[in-house]
Formats: C-alpha cells, structure tokens, sequence
C-alpha cells in the first residue's frame, strides 16, 4: 500500500489576492513542529500543527470574509489521494485546496468561475452600472495580480483594491498613491491581454514629487 507523504495546498492571500502554492511533506511535522504557510507579500495563510502526528488542526487566513477559520483533519485527509476543499464559515464558498498536485491545479481551474456568478452567490448581481464590463475589469486585476504585476512606483506590490458601481480604486497601502480604473477601462483597451501590469503613481522614499517617472517602470503595452 502507498501511503502518500507530500500535498499541495492552493491558498488565496487576503492582502495582496495572490494564489499561492505550496507543497506540503508530512515529515515537516516531525517533533510536533508546527509548519506556517506565507504569502510572497508576508501574510502569514496557513499555520498547521498536530500533537500525535494523526489528528491536525488548520488555522487559515481567509480571503472571502478575512477571519481565521480553524478546522481539524485527520492524517489520512490531508495526505490523500483526494482533494480537500477548505470553505469560508461565514459565505460557505471555496478558498483553497489540499491535496495531490494535479487534483489541486483542476480544482483551481474549475473554481475560476465567472465574477458575475460568484457576484451573483453574494448578492450583487444589481451592484455594477456595467456588470459585464466590469467583471472583466476585476478579473484581469485579480490576473496581473496574482502575477505580481499590480504595483506602486514607490517599490511595494501590497495593493488594496476597493469595488465601486463604477469603477475600481487601487491604493497603495505603504505611500497612500491611488489609482482609478472606471469599468470603460476594459472596453477602452485595443488588447486586454496585452497589459502587463499596472502601476500606481507612488513615490520612493525621500522622493519630492509623487510620479510614475520617480520609480521603477517596466513597459507596458497598453497603459492603465
């Protein structure tokens, strides 16, 4: 009999919206140590811990509802050949996986259902002036941001996003820059998939003026 030693756990970070992946080996728990997952933002996701090596309990960070949810698994859920959905008490949506790679990556995939679905399920269907385009507005933001490329000229990539009828307001929580994006914003751009990033209007430290010029700019090709 195989008895599986590694899993995945697929997570989604409150702060920054990343997905993060991280692998997970039983042998991590040696000793009775606890074992921490973190954002590459330096949200602490996940903390993990068992006292008898059968029995674990999860303390996770939760990206729908932003509270800590503790559950407990035993062994052989965790370390399967199946998949484990961990759920958000306060909506009962999906926010992460455990489990084998591949089963993890699908999971993933298949839980990327369309914004106005999800929108619909937390009753903002009537919300948006223009629903369709501003679906598509949040899911390239949620992309380039899980990439790492939603960023602030003053050098941090810890971006809040806040959802109005009309439009997004993206602010930089280390220097305050904000940037508006109106839901036209998708209809305006020739290629969406063409946009590598977006950049706030922040500035460095000890700089005198606030200015996309005054921080690191990679090009883009379509400008937001």
């Amino acid at each position: 009999m195989l008895i599986p030693t590694t899993t995945v756990v697929a997570l989604r970070c409150p702060s920054c919206g990343r997905l993060e992946f991280h692998g997970l080996s039983l042998f991590n728990f040696s000793g009775d140590h606890t074992w921490q997952m973190e954002c590459s933002c330096g949200m602490v996701l996940m903390t993990m811990g068992t006292r008898k090596g059968r029995n674990f309990w999860l303390q996770y960070h939760c990206g729908m509802c932003d509270n800590i949810h503790v559950i407990h698994q035993h062994r052989r859920e965790l370390w399967s050949q199946e998949l484990l959905t961990l759920t958000c008490n306060e909506t009962d949506l999906e926010v992460g996986f455990i489990g084998p790679r591949d089963k993890v990556q699908q999971a993933v995939q298949h839980h990327d259902r369309s914004l106005a679905e999800m929108a619909e399920d937390l009753g903002f269907g009537g919300y948006f002036e223009e629903p369709d385009a501003m679906y598509q507005l949040l899911a390239l933001v949620f992309q380039l941001a899980e990439g790492g490329h939603v960023r602030c000229c003053c050098g941090n990539d810890n971006i809040e996003v806040e959802i109005f009828p009309g439009h997004l307001q993206l602010r930089c929580d280390a220097c305050g820059a904000e940037k508006i994006l109106p839901a036209s914003t998708i209809t305006n751009l020739e290629n969406p998939e063409d946009l590598e990033e977006i950049i706030l209007p922040g500035h460095l430290a000890g700089s005198d003026e606030a200015g996309p010029g005054k921080g690191r700019h990679r090009r883009q090709k379509s400008p937001v």
